[in-house]
């Protein structure tokens, strides 16, 4: 089964997802990746790496744009040559991009127990709501995909989501919320887009305000 989801938050933004069932011949067949992409690939060892590798670049291709417009910066940041905003996420049998064309970022995740042991490095003060009442695994999880895809969307490193990152209180089922973004003396604002599933969850955090840092 390949493109699993397909969601517009508006005009210009959207999130794919595919669910990764086929051989990675099959995700190979008719791909054209760029020469640095090629590159990217053949250092890959792990298969499941290799799958989520080409389905990323075949949701490229779902949304009408050629994968050989893809490249990397110094930091290793994916860019289109059109300028318009991409983010991409890998989880096990998942692979997700976000198109849009203000700064933004996507997170997958499945639902693993561990989450619970490492929440406090990665919980705000003010994020303890997740730890009240039931699902705490998944509410932990929603808010670790909300810092990823914050963390992707900033594209600046040395961020501490403990303190710098923090998500406004949410009730599970919710499909939107919001989050602050401490930096540079500057508080930035983001929507946040939430995708629930019994497997897995992710966020799409888009800036709200335009503050160059």
């Amino acid at each position: 089964m390949p493109l699993k989801q397909r969601v517009n938050i508006d005009e210009k933004t959207q999130i794919l997802i595919w669910h990764i069932e086929e051989p990675l011949e099959v995700l190979k067949k008719n791909l054209k990746l760029s020469k640095s992409d090629e590159i990217r690939f053949q250092n890959l060892r792990i298969v499941s790496h290799q799958k989520q590798f080409m389905a990323s670049r075949r949701l490229l291709m779902e949304a009408g744009l050629s994968p050989q417009t893809l490249y990397h910066d110094p930091y290793g940041i994916p860019l289109l040559e059109s300028g318009q905003q991409l983010s991409i996420s890998h989880t096990k049998n998942l692979a997700g991009i976000a198109l849009g064309n203000k700064p933004l970022g996507i997170d997958l995740e499945v639902y693993r127990p561990k989450i619970e042991r490492i929440a406090p490095r990665f919980l705000h003060a003010n994020e303890s709501f997740a730890l009240e009442d039931t699902g705490t695994i998944e509410k932990l999880t929603l808010i670790w995909t909300a810092k990823e895809a914050l963390y992707k969307a900033l594209k600046q490193k040395g961020i501490i989501f403990s303190q710098q990152l923090c998500v406004t209180p949410f009730f599970w089922g919710d499909q939107r919320g919001s989050a602050k973004v401490f930096i540079s003396d500057n508080t930035l604002e983001f929507s946040l887009n939430f995708i629930i599933q019994k497997d897995y969850c992710g966020t799409l955090a888009t800036q709200k305000n335009n503050i160059k840092l």
